[in-house]
């Protein structure tokens, strides 16, 4: 029997202004679009019977792109009002009214700051540091409404020294929050993005920033919360098992079936039964996740998942 959704990922535009080199958006987006209100709507109504406590609105494009993000956050927030919403950004645009609107009704902003200044434009191409900076002047002037916002820090070999400068330029003068360490992956079936560290980066990691670091080792497919819980959503209304396998071509259509009958299809089903037994499927026998749980392990974290619960 398949427990209620209580977790979302939901993608309201697959327009982006960056080409990240960890990131696959070129590979499995389709036509470029923003989704319609009335469309947002349908989709909240279909999944307002299931108990939401957490979602992110986020996915395969910058969500602040969306011209009436605003209002998709507080319609959000009317469907369900307890949840707690969590959104990422790049911040390579200009903060304006809108963009301090929309933080009335987000619980958790992340501002994906990877790097100092030549390796931050080399990972997010095209991005230009002034223009982050830039960004973060305005929004310090700015009412944060409640909202909380921390630093969400991609760490690869070649970004490692810059943790520091980042805690000492960005996260410490901007008042951020937290500095939220993920260790990269390429969110595709069929690559892997992990190691490539040297033992003096690792020892590095280990002494002075383990517990920033998100993630959980002595980890398993069993553990995956994802097909019991969550559920991912892409602007075409497409259903996605998890954020780990977006080339993923879907379990059904949200905007022409019922989220119940889409989680209830046999292909579904397998893949959930195949987690609960530690024998993935196709699906998730490549899991990048799983991957990273030997390297977590040497570093010694313990934290919580890196893509959930944010809220604890």
């Amino acid at each position: 029997m398949l427990k209620p959704i209580t977790y979302a990922y939901m993608e309201t535009t697959n327009f982006c202004n960056l080409d990240c080199s960890f990131c696959n958006r070129k590979e499995v987006i389709n036509e470029l679009q923003h989704m319609p209100l009335d469309k947002w709507r349908a989709m909240l109504q279909k999944l307002q019977h299931h108990p939401i406590k957490e979602a992110k609105l986020m996915g395969m494009g910058e969500p602040f792109l969306h011209p009436q993000f605003d209002e998709v956050c507080k319609i959000f927030k009317e469907y369900f009002p307890d949840a707690f919403l969590i959104v990422a950004t790049n911040c390579q645009y200009k903060f304006t009214d809108k963009v301090e609107e929309a933080f009335k009704y987000i619980d958790l902003v992340y501002f994906s700051i990877d790097g100092y200044k030549e390796s931050y434009e080399r990972d997010r191409s095209p991005a230009k540091w002034p223009k982050l900076i830039k960004f973060l002047d305005e929004f310090k002037k700015r009412n944060r409404h409640g909202c909380r916002v921390t630093c969400n820090y991609v760490v690869n070999p070649d970004n490692v020294r810059d943790i520091q400068t980042i805690w000492d330029e960005i996260v410490i003068p901007y008042e951020l929050e937290e500095l939220r360490l993920n260790i990269a992956q390429d969110w595709s079936p069929d690559k892997t993005m992990i190691g490539g560290y040297t033992e003096d980066q690792i020892h590095y990691l280990q002494e002075n920033w383990r517990h920033c670091i998100k993630g959980k080792s002595k980890w398993n497919y069993d553990q995956c919360f994802w097909p019991q819980e969550g559920i991912y959503t892409t602007v075409e209304g497409r259903v996605l098992m998890c954020a780990l396998n977006t080339a993923e071509k879907g379990f059904g259509n949200l905007f022409e079936e019922d989220i119940d009958e889409i989680r209830n299809k046999p292909r579904y089903k397998a893949v959930k039964d195949g987690c609960a037994t530690n024998c993935p499927t196709n699906h998730c026998k490549n899991c990048s996740y799983r991957e990273l749980v030997p390297l977590l392990d040497v570093l010694g974290v313990h934290n919580h998942d890196q893509i959930r619960k944010a809220s604890e």
